[in-house]
């Protein structure tokens, strides 16, 4: 699976080929829970009357193994991506599975089924490799438990790829699904729209197949379902707004977008003064910070919120203020679609545009939803509402 902006939480595990490999604090939510039925139930079962420590074993191994080959299967993307020529952020493993993280749509439907169509081939290839050295072992005579995880894992391996080759984005199914009706139409919007059709349609199947089971004795696997379809339904929505705001966002500078000549404060106001003045009396939620002149940061109500109130009368805004710095001011001329990463990453949800220090604007990701909004209210391309 891939999404478009920066990387998100979590925290670093270190970086294959380039990319830089983080794993979201989530993961350990789904780890456990696979490590659990693995050890207590599935190899219990199929290899029965071994020592409880074998089958932890047998559990660990195949849920590292099992995340190692969804960490293979996102690299994959990765590599074809950065190969097309489109910029890979990293990856992310996650409680749902694991994610690529692109800057950049494919520019043409080919480049699109071969980012999307590796990801299920590798799963399959690597399904294949786990069941031959299963079969292998078995022959050969290694440890059973060995050979019983290396089958886990061609299954697992396989049901990966058949899943993520159905036909809902942003699954890869659904991403080639979209490229054959992009290919087909020439529109990528609507291409984009229809497999999200799917994607949500998929997801409410699920969540419907997981509360029938839920209701017919299968709590914990309808419950996961239940989940997935949740989450799947929620991503294709999300990946249709990400593709609406990147159209829109293509070729418009910071200029056009900024709100002009904003309201500022002092460094040295206290925050006190800060709230009675201006976080109370005006609508507001955060203030560029200027000495003179001179840009020198960004005070938000979180900022505020974050600081002692008894500390409020000595503490001034200079003291809690994020610095104006290359994550958070941008030049006027800046690409939007470069200024939407910086705002991610700057953790602001804005950025500041300035000009040889001095400030000119600001832009908020209100502004950047209202200029989406126009767009497709008045159904007209977006670059045409860009101001002349």
């Amino acid at each position: 699976m891939a999404s478009r902006g920066v990387m998100g939480g979590g925290f670093r595990l270190g970086s294959i080929l380039g990319f830089e490999i983080r794993i979201d604090y989530s993961w350990f939510i789904i780890f456990f829970l696979i490590l659990w039925s693995l050890s207590a139930g599935f190899f219990p079962q199929v290899l029965p009357g071994r020592d409880t420590a074998v089958y932890v074993a047998m559990g660990v191994a195949g849920a590292l193994l099992f995340f190692a080959s969804i960490l293979a299967h996102e690299l994959s993307h990765s590599i074809v991506a950065r190969a097309r020529g489109i910029p890979v952020e990293g990856i992310t493993l996650f409680l749902f599975g694991g994610i690529a993280h692109t800057r950049l749509e494919a520019e043409d439907p080919g480049d699109e089924i071969q980012i999307a169509g590796i990801g299920p081939l590798l799963s399959f290839a690597l399904g294949g490799l786990f069941w031959v050295i299963g079969w292998l072992g078995g022959r050969i005579g290694w440890p059973e438990p060995v050979n019983q995880v290396a089958v886990y894992l061609g299954f697992i391996n396989v049901l990966l790829a058949v899943f993520n080759l159905l036909p809902g984005f942003p699954l890869d199914g659904g991403r080639l699904f979209r490229a054959i009706v992009w290919k087909a139409t020439g529109d990528l919007t609507k291409a984009t729209q229809w497999a999200t059709t799917g994607g949500k349609a998929l997801g409410y199947g699920l969540m419907g197949l997981g509360l029938l089971q839920m209701f017919t004795g299968g709590a914990l696997g309808g419950l996961w379902l239940v989940f997935i379809g949740w989450f799947l339904r929620g991503a294709a929505e999300m990946s249709f707004t990400q593709h609406l705001i990147q159209g829109a966002l293509e070729g418009v500078r910071a200029a056009e977008l900024m709100s002009e000549r904003p309201e500022t404060v002092p460094p040295g106001l206290t925050l006190r003064e800060l709230v009675d003045e201006h976080l109370l009396k005006r609508r507001y939620q955060s203030y560029p910070v200027v000495d003179g002149s001179r840009l020198v940061g960004l005070v938000t109500l979180d900022h505020v919120k974050d600081a002692p109130r008894e500390r409020w009368d000595s503490m001034r805004v200079e003291d809690v203020m994020a610095r104006a710095d290359e994550r958070l001011v941008v030049g006027p001329d800046e690409r939007m679609l470069d200024v939407l990463a910086r705002m991610q990453e700057s953790g602001t949800r804005r950025v500041l545009v300035a000009r040889g220090g001095e400030l000119v604007g600001i832009v908020s990701a209100s502004d950047i939803t209202r200029w989406v909004q126009r767009a497709r209210d008045l159904g007209v391309s977006p670059r045409s509402l860009a101001p002349s």
